[in-house]
């Protein structure tokens, strides 16, 4: 089994070097690096790079496979909850992309996510406090895949030391960003779907196999435990089906990801159709995934539901056929580690350059944007992000939490945003402008109200709190923003009047 392993994460690992160094020949500035310059080489050319490089982005092997497995044995079948709602996030996402293209359409340069909110609420202030919530979530999203997805698959190669296996695992990733850039990213990301496809197939072909060798389905399907394929009630089950909802729906059109492919998008017909593209891809892809995640208790009944997909892997590599299999879903689950893990580090090094220390640092974009130094300083920050947000990640996990805790913690404090963004999209920017405080406030209230939930939650021994987290982020920010529009429509009406 070592063999096979060690085998498909060298191969994978070089070919996404190989990838990685080709294109970071080309990146000569900031522009190459992030998509800040409209044209540059910082971009996604086609429909096909723009849907698929989303959709890989959104397999994660730590939030999305592995919860998959860890939560399988108790949520069963209500697991496919995750792909309708984060379908219908993507929708959202797609009515709003001409919008969204419209907007930064008429910016010299592409803005981020964060300069957008600031510019129409007129307050650098707004966009500053964005980027460095939006910064913390992502770099604990980035640690988290890395420091979760190295060490379970360095757990299927016991004859190396963990450590060694988890830092050349984490250090690929890494490199082809820090030397590829943005379009190493999406490049990459094209390849790892095929990989992550690659895995369900032959995963729910062995099950196929596995069922005509054994006996049958009927036989099979009374080896699972009862609940984990039908829809019954289960403890908690109401608190973490809204939970996921109010998380999975409004989060695409406040991630800063999906912003990045739009902004490196050459034709606002690229992110049209690769947004619905994506959603058809999204939700088939995590639907299987969800589903084999449950009909793993035909072949094994793990000791606990967090060593499911491990057991699983070890069963499967007993015969011929199953090491063939093998394989492929270990090139597929580091494919779905690096994709997620290479698209936050970009964000993550994009919001800190841009956003954040570009502020303080003298010159205009178009003054920075071909200088070697800055060019060099934005690779720094890179190199710095990845140091920072390993020691974050590593520090929740000593106070506990768990995979399924923190995708409700990182993910639903990133949703202090959504209410501003909703706002900066569909109202003028004189309107936005006297409201700019409000938004300062919603950002930092929603941002705090979630995290704070999630670990009050976690101290007290309360899960249901950690799966409202996002609903104490989204509601306390879109209360803020709501009763900024009405104080200042009525303090307008008053004027009016006198």
């Amino acid at each position: 089994m070592a063999t096979v392993v060690i085998t498909a994460l060298l191969l994978s690992a070089i070919i996404y070097l190989v990838v990685g160094f080709a294109l970071g020949k080309h990146n000569k500035n900031l522009a190459d690096l992030f998509p800040i310059i409209f044209g540059r080489n910082a971009k996604v050319q086609t429909i096909d790079e723009f849907s698929t490089s989303t959709i890989a982005t959104t397999v994660s092997l730590a939030t999305i496979v592995l919860a998959y497995f860890e939560l399988a044995g108790f949520f069963g079948v209500w697991l496919l909850w995750t792909a309708l709602t984060t379908s219908i996030g993507m929708i959202i996402v797609s009515f709003a992309s001409k919008r969204i293209w419209s907007k930064l359409s008429e910016y010299k340069h592409r803005p981020s996510m964060h300069e957008f909110i600031g510019v129409e609420f007129n307050s650098k202030t707004v966009a500053l406090v964005a980027s460095a919530c939006t910064s913390i979530g992502f770099l604990l999203i980035f640690a988290t895949e890395l420091v979760v997805g190295s060490k379970f698959l360095a757990g299927l190669v016991p004859g190396i030391p963990q450590w060694v296996t988890v830092v050349f695992l984490s250090a690929i990733g890494f490199t082809y960003t820090l030397f590829g850039g943005f379009r190493a990213v999406i490049k990459t990301d094209q390849l790892q779907m095929k990989f992550i496809w690659a895995l369900i197939i032959s995963l729910g072909g062995y099950y196929i196999y596995y069922i005509f060798q054994n006996g049958g389905l009927q036989v099979n399907l009374d080896k699972m435990p009862k609940g984990i394929m039908d829809f019954s009630t289960k403890p908690g089950l109401g608190f973490f089906l809204f939970g996921l909802a109010v998380m999975n729906i409004p989060t695409h059109l406040s991630n800063m990801a999906v912003w990045q492919r739009i902004s490196g998008a050459q034709k606002p017909e690229i992110v049209e159709k690769g947004i619905r593209k994506s959603i058809w891809g999204i939700a088939l892809s995590w639907s299987l995934l969800s589903l084999l995640a449950c009909f793993a208790y035909m072949i094994v009944t793990p000791t606990n539901s967090q060593t499911l997909l491990s057991d699983l892997l070890i069963a499967i590599s007993v015969s011929a056929v199953g090491k063939v299999v093998l394989f492929i879903v270990v090139i597929g689950l580091y494919g779905a580690m690096l994709s997620t893990a290479s698209t936050n580090l970009i964000v993550v090094g994009h919001t800190l350059s841009e956003d954040i220390f570009a502020k303080f640092r003298k010159g205009s974009l178009q003054e920075r944007v071909d200088s070697k130094k800055e060019f060099l300083f934005s690779r720094i920050i890179l190199i710095g992000a990845t140091l920072l947000s390993i020691f974050l990640v590593v520090g929740l996990k000593y106070f506990g939490f768990s995979i399924a805790d923190l995708v409700f913690a990182i993910y639903g404090g990133a949703l202090a945003l959504f209410p501003p963004i909703l706002a900066a999209l569909y109202s003028n920017r004189k309107r936005l402008a006297s409201l700019s405080g409000f938004a300062n406030a919603a950002v930092i209230f929603g941002f705090l109200f979630g995290w704070g939930a999630a670990i009050y939650g976690k101290v007290i021994g309360d899960g249901n709190l950690i799966f409202l987290s996002p609903c104490f982020s989204i509601f306390i920010s879109g209360i803020i923003i709501i009763a900024g529009f009405i104080l200042k429509s009525n303090k307008q009406n008053v004027n009016e009047a006198l």
